[in-house]
């Protein structure tokens, strides 16, 4: 993993001190590319023939940042003691997976005291994760509540709809009361993902309490040459099989993409047994094309994901078995990004439609006092986002003014039960749950940035105003409505020429979800009954980091302090669940990074997490929170060969919330080789707990063991 920090207090200035172009590894223009100073809010965008331009001021030490107009990294640039005039990047599409220790991401507008992490396509082929969930292992303080394939993952133990999930720039949402975890998504599929961990609701809206989860498929750029790029294969331990295919290049004046791909999964082998519902399928098709428009780069995107037989495997599924038919997503998403003259500098704008489904089915065996029943519970709806983006200077600093709106329509819930008193002919109920419901929430948002003597000041405000709405079905009409403000402060110094540290408040408000409102019938936990008056939560978030680098050490710490008024939580009665708020949530901890290049290609990464999450009015503690532990991982590269090792370790968590239980502490070891065969052949084998170690999946009651020794094999070429 390549690591690159930018220690530089930022000072605006005019533009065109800095010419310079973004090309190819044959010399040929990347137009419309997106290119980045580590550390300033925003970017800058390249023109039709790779051209940009850079503030006046910009002094070294610094670290360009290069990506695509669809936002995968391309690559990026150290400048030690002097940019070059003319100042020309070479790129190529990234191989490695890049960690920014650095005030903000590249291309996601937060405040800077959050964390960010970047994993590439290699890493996430090399890695070959099942879930958008098992992709994040890397990454500090993102826990994961459920188990095997229905995993949802939170950062900061902000879950159920607290940590934003993006795909293609296009949320993803889910009538799971767990939250969004992506099912659907296999994560091969992806050209890479970021995270950020931190307050990000000022500019991505209610759902990004805990950070910001952006994954994106990889788009071929104007001027590429035809390829056809595939990916195969197969694992024991947790049986799997997969196939993907991607075809992309120039087409006209753009670039067109095909990709599909299949992968299926067996039920997996334990330490000491064999997971009985522990199976799935999966299979994706997309298409896009990026085309040069005017002064920009018009994006279209359309993906589909289908789930099959998503198994939910607990203690007790022989007879009372949980599982997902199917989850359906579609998604169109049409994007533009270009640059400006005068004093604005980019203009950016998305649209993006949802088509989504999730069937949750229950098997319950016949007992000697009631006969079998099968629930099916089919959810379906359809979601929108407009996003809207303008950038430029203003009095002295960095303005961002947006526009971020979307919401859920057509929602509609059934449940269907099948009672088998009678074998030759069943009962069946049918129940509506929601016949019809929808929410709509619009924000408009503000950040600006500017240096202040020895200090660069930021601070954003948001406006929000949502409303829900359901007709029929169990609660019968109902309407929600609330308008709130959010917003944050935050101050970065440059302590010593290697340290610099930020500090940052944060106010944010999100509202419940339409289920959790709305819907009554099952789910994957239990059978779950809305509450209508529940009241939106609003947060009080303090973040801190420090940030040091010296040659190829460096090193990062956070701090946060959040507390969450009005907290929505679930909870259960005896086998059912139901909603309420509570008076007060504080979560706070610490992360540790550090990273260490050494010569000959080798690398040592460390990542530590010290989470804690209690109610504030009686002490006791929440769902979600992670376990205290980190990991330690070493990467090295020699000649044709890539391996990398990594030892993880979670102490026993003695603090279960009021739907989880106590986990035991352990630890585990993985590692990887590949092996270049050819420039355009890549062979590759990974091991996963190499030790066997027997340990809970998930922190449910009835968790099942999580899998053990496990190994797969994959070819990935070229042509």
């Amino acid at each position: 993993m390549r690591r690159v920090t930018l220690l530089l207090c930022f000072v605006f200035g005019a533009r065109g001190a800095w010419g310079g172009q973004v090309q190819d590894a044959k010399g040929q223009p990347v137009p419309f590319a997106r290119i980045t100073v580590l550390g300033q809010g925003g970017w800058f965008v390249a023109d039709a023939q790779g051209h940009f331009e850079l503030p006046a001021k910009i002094a070294p030490p610094v670290v360009l940042v290069v990506t695509g107009a669809d936002g995968v990294a391309l690559g990026n640039f150290s400048f030690v003691e002097k940019i070059p005039d003319p100042l020309v990047l070479v790129v190529t599409p990234s191989q490695e997976t890049v960690t920014v220790v650095a005030r903000r991401p590249p291309d996601l507008v937060v405040p800077p005291a959050t964390a960010f992490s970047s994993l590439s396509q290699a890493h996430i082929a090399d890695e070959a994760p099942a879930q958008l969930v098992d992709a994040l292992a890397t990454v500090p303080n993102v826990g994961r509540t459920g188990s095997d394939h229905a995993a949802v993952p939170a950062i900061r133990g902000l879950a159920k709809f607290r940590s934003l999930i993006l795909l293609d720039e296009a949320r993803v949402l889910t009538e799971r009361r767990a939250g969004p975890s992506a099912t659907f998504l296999d994560p091969l599929t992806l050209g890479e993902v970021e995270v950020v961990r931190g307050a990000a609701g000022v500019a991505y809206g209610s759902d990004a309490f805990g950070g910001v989860i952006a994954a994106r498929s990889r788009l071929v750029l104007p001027g590429e040459a035809w390829r056809l790029r595939f990916q195969l294969g197969s694992g024991w331990g947790m049986p799997q099989r997969w196939a993907h295919v991607e075809a992309g290049g120039s087409l006209g004046t753009g670039a067109l993409t095909l990709g599909a791909a299949i992968r299926d999964f067996d039920r997996y082998h334990s330490p000491k047994s064999e997971i009985y519902n522990s199976q799935a399928s999966f299979r994706s098709f997309r298409w896009g094309y990026q085309l040069p428009l005017h002064r920009g780069m018009l994006r279209l995107l359309w993906r589909s994901d289908w789930g099959r037989d998503i198994g939910r495997p607990t203690a007790t599924s022989r007879v009372d078995r949980t599982y997902y038919p199917e989850e359906n997503s579609h998604r169109f998403i049409v994007g533009f990004e270009g640059p400006l003259s005068g004093r604005w500098t980019r203009f950016t704008w998305t649209l993006g439609w949802v088509e989504y489904q999730l069937i949750t089915a229950r098997d319950r065996a016949a007992t000697s006092t009631r006969p079998r029943t099968l629930t099916f519970a089919d959810v379906s709806s359809h979601d929108y986002t407009l996003r809207a983006e303008v950038e430029g200077g203003a009095a002295g600093g960095q303005l961002i003014l947006g526009l971020d709106a979307h919401g859920r329509f057509g929602l509609k819930a059934t449940n269907v039960t099948t009672t088998f008193s009678n074998t030759a002919n069943p009962s069946r109920v049918r129940e509506v749950a929601i016949a019809n419901a929808g929410k709509d929430n619009a924000g408009l948002f503000a950040a600006y940035q500017r240096q202040v003597g020895p200090a660069l000041v930021n601070f954003g405000v948001r406006a929000d105003s949502t409303r829900s709405r359901n007709r029929s079905g169990f609660f019968g009409d109902a309407t929600a409505s609330f308008t709130r403000g959010s917003g944050f402060a935050a101050v970065t110094f440059q302590l010593l020429s290697h340290l610099e540290t930020s500090l940052q408040f944060s106010r944010g408000f999100r509202d419940a979800v339409l289920s959790d409102r709305f819907y009554r019938g099952l789910s994957g936990r239990g059978f779950i009954t809305g509450n209508p008056n529940l009241k939106p939560e609003t947060s009080q978030q303090w973040d801190a980091s420090f940030r040091f680098r010296n040659g190829p050490f460096e090193a990062a710490l956070y701090a946060y302090y959040y507390d969450i008024f009005d907290m929505i939580e679930r909870y259960p009665v005896g086998r059912d669940y139901f909603f309420r708020n509570r008076a007060q949530g504080r979560l706070k901890g610490l992360e540790a990074e550090a990273g260490f290049r050494v010569p000959q290609n080798l690398e040592l990464l460390v990542g530590l997490q010290y989470p804690e999450g209690k109610v504030v009015d009686d002490g006791t503690y929440l769902d979600d929170i992670p376990a205290r532990g980190g990991f330690l991982a070493l990467k090295g590269q020699r000649h044709r060969v890539r391996w990398d090792a990594r030892w993880s370790f979670y102490a026993r968590d003695t603090r279960p919330g009021p739907t989880e239980t106590v986990v035991p502490g352990y630890a585990t070891v993985e590692a990887g080789v590949s092996y270049r065969v050819s420039p355009a052949l890549e062979l590759g084998l990974r091991a996963r707990n190499l030790l066997d170690r027997a340990y809970p999946g998930d922190n449910e009651p009835g968790a099942v063991l999580a899998p053990g020794r496990s190994v797969l094999l994959s070819l990935r070429g070229t042509l």
